[in-house]
Parts: C-alpha cells; structure tokens; sequence
C-alpha cells in the first residue's frame, strides 16, 4: 500500500478546514452568475406588509440578489438574528434600531416600513383614556413604539405613566386577554388591535396618529456590511418595498390577497387594520428617530426616566441613512 506523503496530506488539511471556513461566513454564490442571497427578518404583522408583498410580487426578479424571508415570532429573536449578523435585514422597531446603535451594532435605517398603523384598544366600558387609571395596560415590549404611544396617551390625558399597571405581553395573547378581563386595554402593531374589535370585545381608543402626528415606529434596518459590499442590492430592495408601498394604497384587496400566506389572519382583520395605516411616505429621517429617543428617555420604567436606551451616545446621522430611499422616491411609482 503506497502512503501519501506528509505535504500532500498537510495540503489535503489545509484545503478541507479552508472550505469549512468560508462555510461559516457570509453565504457565497457558486459561480459568479449567481445572486447572493440577502435574508431579511420580519414578524408577520400589517408593518411587514411592505416587505411581504415585494417578495409576493417580485422575489423572482431582483437584479442583484436573492429576496430570502425569514419569520421570527417575537422581537427579541428578530434582534438577536440581526444583531449577530444571521440576517442582514430586518422590518423592526426603530426603538430596537436605536438600543442596538446604542450598544455599538453596525446597522443603520434606510427605509420606513409604514407610517400610523398602531392603535390603543379597550374594553367597550372604557370610554376615555382617563378611564384606564389603576387598570392594567398591555405592550409588547418596554422598547416598543407602543410603549411610547401609551406614555403619549396617558400625558395627555392628564395621567402619569405610574397610573397604570404595564404588562409586557405577547402580541397574539392580547386579544384574548382583554375578552378574558385580564387587561383593560393593549396597544400594539396590527392586526392584534383589529382582532379585539373585528370580535367586538374591544373599542378603539385612540390611533397612533390621533397621539402622535405622522407616527414612525418600523423600518427597514440593514447590517451596514451589507450596504458597504452590495449598495446596489440594498437600493434595489427598497426601490421595491417604496414601489409596494403605493402599490398597497392603491389596491388594498389585492395587496390583503397576496399577503395572507404571510400574515395567516382573517381577512376582515386585515381589511380593517390597513383602515389605520399609511405606506405611502417612507423616507426615514434623523428628526423622526431623535424624537422617538426623546421620548424612550423620558419614559420612567422601574420608576426612573433614563433607563429604557442603555449604552453610549447614539449619533443619528449614523443610524439613518436615507441616500437608498431618495434615490427610490425620486422616480413615479408604478402601476
């Protein structure tokens, strides 16, 4: 039997951990015709809306890359997969945005996801904001957009943010939990407010906009790796969700249809939670995020303003870059 000689077998090493190597990195096209693949995160609710109709629409015909949709079921998944680089996108909070910016991740928003689109929902007895004192109030998370509404909401109304009872919940429960009497109101991403009143257990306090005017709380967040090695890719993606947008506000049945495989709810839910929303005005902008960190600092979560953004400074300009979506207004959408 002939032994192979020890350089073959040190070059056979080499070349074999060499491949698993790269098997571990940034997934790579077999050949240079293909498309690199680009995996962007979404939870299934109206806010993805953009994204998901794109990838109905066009996920076949992309120039520079591959559209792979990945589905998370709550944020903190979704933040975790983009913050570790196993997605290079996601639709996300931009509270999510600024935390991660705060802790020194690398990524940045290019687009919005939507405008509005979030409602305060209650209890039929509950017919005022004032009304909700001592009572317990849903969020789906204390670094949400909704938390920022129902602090909005309750200054309003002359109430403390101490006044009620928070409950951090997960958005499918909230319905349920209100017809059960366990919580007197929620407020969260659609259409987990839709649910509740399509049902008629719940009523619509407030919208969004009625709180905050031109309300921002999503939007397209890229790993800046991939901005810096495919600019090209990351233009393309949101020429397409800025193109669906108007898309979506001129036929929303057809928009609902091609929709539902990704958001599996009712359609009547559906119908009724893009009466709220707007996809019509996208461009994020550094006056937007520096108002919804404002407000995170105020927020008094354990009692103290302050706690909700931990890290160091933010630098806005970093974090929004809307070269990609003043490229893509630019042009008249599509039909």
């Amino acid at each position: 039997m002939k032994v192979m000689p020890r350089t073959v077998i040190l070059l056979l090493v080499l070349t074999l951990t060499a491949g698993l190597l790269a098997g571990c990195g940034p997934q790579k096209t077999a050949t240079s015709g293909e498309k690199p693949v680009i995996k962007i995160g979404y939870l299934p609710i109206t806010h993805s809306l953009p994204l998901v109709v794109a990838d109905a629409r066009h996920k076949s015909d992309f120039n520079n890359f591959r559209l792979e949709l990945v589905k998370f079921g709550s944020w903190p998944d979704l933040t975790e997969a983009l913050n570790s680089g196993q997605i290079q996108g996601a639709i996300t909070m931009l509270e999510l945005a600024l935390a991660s910016k705060a802790k020194g991740i690398p990524v940045e928003v290019v687009l919005l996801s939507h405008k509005n689109g979030d409602v305060l929902v209650a209890a039929p007895s509950i017919k005022d904001v004032k009304d909700l004192k001592g009572k317990r109030v849903a969020i789906p998370h204390r670094l949400s957009g909704h938390n920022i509404l129902l602090y909005k909401a309750l200054q309003q109304a002359g109430l403390a943010y101490s006044d009620v009872q928070e409950v951090e919940m997960a958005p499918p429960e909230m319905a349920a939990a209100l017809a059960r009497g366990e919580v007197a109101a929620y407020v969260v991403a659609e259409p987990f407010g839709a649910q509740a009143v399509v049902a008629g257990t719940g009523r619509v306090l407030k919208r969004a906009q009625d709180i905050v005017p031109g309300w921002e709380c999503c939007g397209l967040v890229i790993n800046q790796q991939l901005v810096r090695e495919n600019p090209a890719a990351v233009q393309e993606l949101v020429g397409s969700l800025v193109d669906t947008g108007h898309y979506i506000m001129s036929d929303r049945k057809t928009a609902i249809e091609m929709a539902r495989p990704y958001i599996p709810v009712a359609r009547e839910t559906l119908e009724q939670s893009l009466q709220w929303i707007d996809y019509s005005d996208l461009m994020p902008t550094t006056e937007g995020l520096a108002r919804i960190e404002q407000y995170l600092k105020e927020i008094p979560w354990d009692g103290q303003p302050g706690r909700l953004l931990p890290g160091g400074e933010i630098k806005l300009e970093e974090l929004v870059d809307d070269r990609f979506a003043r490229q893509a207004i630019l042009p008249t959408p599509k039909n």
